[in-house]
């Protein structure tokens, strides 16, 4: 695909910084965008793009790109995540000519775009604004007095991975918001834990339950997760027993 920026002189540098990218294919159904902030430097003083935020749309489908490695080579670029590889060859004219694959097992599929616009068409915008969550959930479902209550969520976009498993990280969505509140049956709240997801779209949370303070029975687990403008919201039950035993509850 041939991707035009402002022009550089031939040969110079390959300058990233504030630059926002954006290529499209010549159907509109595959669009990619790199937004660049400000650049930093190695202890030798070479350029380290920074890599704000990436998407690749193809057609109804969209891929964020996370945890990506951004490193300049002449006038020449490279982005490289677990799922993409995103080689941009600099010509003699300023231009650019970049080869976009998708990392699959032990081959690359290439996608080819085939031109270029300034700005990101506002349905494309907000698309990128819209992502179906699953969230995956694993709790405690009963806890003594005295012991710890634990729950772990896993986020995923469900564009990208529909059927997630726990362990997997393909689709993990980074920094979705979640918001975790214990209810006893009568919606009284007992307590909040809240926090973000991290790159592999996890988030644990736990709260100690202390002896003669909580009374034991059924509470409610209301469990909220937002990313951008989507929201997923689910509730569980988890017991607590009015109790101790020596043991670390680990149901």
């Amino acid at each position: 695909m041939l991707l035009i920026l402002v022009p550089q002189s031939v040969f110079g540098i390959a300058d990233l910084e504030n630059k926002n990218i954006i290529a499209e294919s010549g159907d509109g159904q595959i669009i990619l965008s790199l937004e660049f902030g400000e650049n930093q430097y190695s202890r030798f003083d070479r350029i380290i793009p920074t890599l704000h935020s990436g998407f690749l749309v193809v057609g109804e489908s969209i891929l964020e790109i996370v945890d990506a490695r951004t490193k300049i080579m002449g006038n020449s670029f490279v982005v490289h995540s677990e799922d993409f590889l995103i080689y941009a060859k600099g010509l003699e004219n300023g231009h650019y000519l970049v080869n976009s694959y998708l990392l699959g097992s032990n081959q690359l599929d290439p996608i080819k775009l085939a031109s270029v616009g300034d700005e990101i068409k506002p349905q494309i915008k907000n698309d990128l604004l819209s992502t179906e969550l699953i969230v995956l959930i694993q709790q405690d479902i009963k806890t003594f007095w005295n012991d710890t209550y634990d729950i772990e969520i896993k986020v995923f976009d469900k564009v990208i991975n529909p059927n997630p498993q726990f362990y997997q990280s393909l689709g993990a969505v980074n920094q979705a918001e979640v918001i975790v509140t214990l209810k006893d049956t009568e919606g009284n709240e007992l307590t909040q834990i809240s926090g973000h997801t991290n790159s592999k779209g996890f988030w644990d949370g736990d709260y100690f339950v202390y002896q003669n303070l909580i009374p034991g029975g059924t509470y409610l687990v209301e469990v909220n997760v937002t990313y951008l403008e989507s929201n997923n919201f689910q509730i569980l039950e988890t017991f607590i027993v009015s109790d101790t035993r020596d043991a670390k509850s680990s149901n």
